[in-house]
């Protein structure tokens, strides 16, 4: 099982389509090679890479310089989200520029926020275990269920904790899961 896209994505997939027909055509695209009638069947790593994919095509009337942020950017500043200083300098961050999310922002303001974090202290042991789960743990998980018994051990613990999709996971219970899997 592996956690769907989320509603940051989903949202920042339609701004991304409405721009251009260039866009919605390689949008139809990559949901055929997938096997997917509609963004929403996407799963978290097809949807950031249908996302890169669409920030690559260029739109008449987009500046060159605001090219959005890459991939990269995008999984280092989540995972810089391990204090509550730095999730406040986050949202702020975000107000100040008129974005919604971390998603919408240029390359340039990527580094800049990075760069401002990185200042920052980071979380202890306790902010990092209620910090939510870093993507290179995701797709561990995700590639650790290659049998139904595995898918089955990963749902039941999402069961225990009360979540919905690996992408809900703390950094703290995707280490449990990913040691269970191991097991």
């Amino acid at each position: 099982m592996s956690g769907t896209a989320t509603k940051n994505q989903l949202n920042f997939i339609k701004k991304l389509r409405e721009a251009s027909q260039e866009r919605e055509e390689k949008l139809q695209e990559f949901l055929k090679s997938k096997g997917k009638a509609d963004p929403g069947e996407l799963d978290v790593p097809e949807a950031s890479e249908l996302i890169d994919s669409l920030k690559n095509v260029k739109v008449a009337g987009e500046a060159v310089s605001e090219n959005y942020a890459t991939g990269k950017q995008i999984n280092f500043l989540s995972n810089l989200q391990d204090s509550d200083e730095r999730r406040e300098a986050t949202a702020a961050f975000l107000s100040g520029h008129g974005k919604e999310s971390i998603n919408h922002l240029s390359m340039s303001e990527a580094s800049e926020l990075i760069e401002k974090l990185m200042q920052l202290r980071g979380g202890d042991s306790s902010e990092r275990a209620v910090s939510q789960a870093t993507s290179k743990q995701i797709k561990f998980i995700q590639n650790l269920q290659k049998s139904d018994e595995q898918i089955g051990k990963a749902n039941d613990y999402l069961k225990k904790v009360k979540k919905g999709s690996l992408d809900e996971l703390t950094r703290k219970e995707a280490s449990e899961l990913i040691e269970l899997l191991k097991g």
